[in-house]
């Protein structure tokens, strides 16, 4: 007897994507296969259910500044790093797939020099992940990094930055970076804040020089 594959089915229309259910592995791989190494539209897959979402100027003007400040509090605290940006991070096994907004390798930078595909089966999972959330997904991504075993999300909703450590499987809220030891989350809030009313080489300046103040408290 054939077995007959229902069709993909709409969940729900988001303000800058759709959310799609009844999704299959292959498909999900086709799309990727058919949008490589392009900044838009991101690809969130979760055994079945499929997020696509068109990212927009802000969006993208707000994920510069969170690569921006990460390099330079990186540089300023003489912590070796390695970005991927948004490269696909997936599975079969798992049967999950998505694409950060921004990823970087900080405890294993070393290991990953010089790589230019990541493969999750042989190589670590960034150690920390970018989340840029302004228009409230419905698809909760939590688990989903989780299931990576990703140590460390920022995530940006539009006011302010959280940031969660993976513990036991599970995220929990902190006040500080473990990746980026002194940075806070009310740090990176007033960084992005001020990055919309300063000019980029002022604000630059800032960070630097709140950098080097928490270096010299902390000595």
């Amino acid at each position: 007897m054939t077995t007959v594959l229902e069709p993909p089915k709409v969940k729900q229309i988001l303000t800058d994507g759709i959310l799609l259910h009844n999704v299959s592995w292959s498909t999900y791989e086709s799309l990727l296969a058919d949008h490589p190494d392009v900044p838009s539209p991101h690809f969130t897959y979760d055994r079945g259910d499929l997020l696509i979402m068109v990212l927009s100027p802000e969006h993208e003007g707000i994920n510069d500044v969170f690569k921006l400040v990460i390099n330079v509090l990186a540089e300023e605290f003489g912590i070796e790093s390695q970005s991927f940006g948004s490269m696909t991070l997936k599975r079969e096994e798992l049967q999950r797939g998505f694409e950060p907004d921004s990823c970087f390798y900080f405890k294993n930078e070393a290991s990953m020099r010089g790589k230019k595909r990541l493969d999750l089966s042989e190589d670590p999972p960034p150690d920390l992940v970018v989340e840029i959330d302004i228009t409230h997904p419905s698809l909760n991504k939590l688990p989903l990094f989780a299931v990576f075993g990703i140590p460390e999300l920022w995530r940006f909703d539009n006011e302010r930055v959280e940031i969660y450590l993976l513990r036991e499987g599970e995220y929990t809220k902190s006040d500080s970076s473990s990746a980026l030891p002194l940075v806070t989350a009310e740090a990176v809030t007033m960084f992005v804040q001020e990055s919309w009313k300063l000019g980029r080489l002022e604000w630059t300046k800032k960070v630097r020089e709140w950098a080097r103040q928490q270096k010299k408290e902390a000595s």
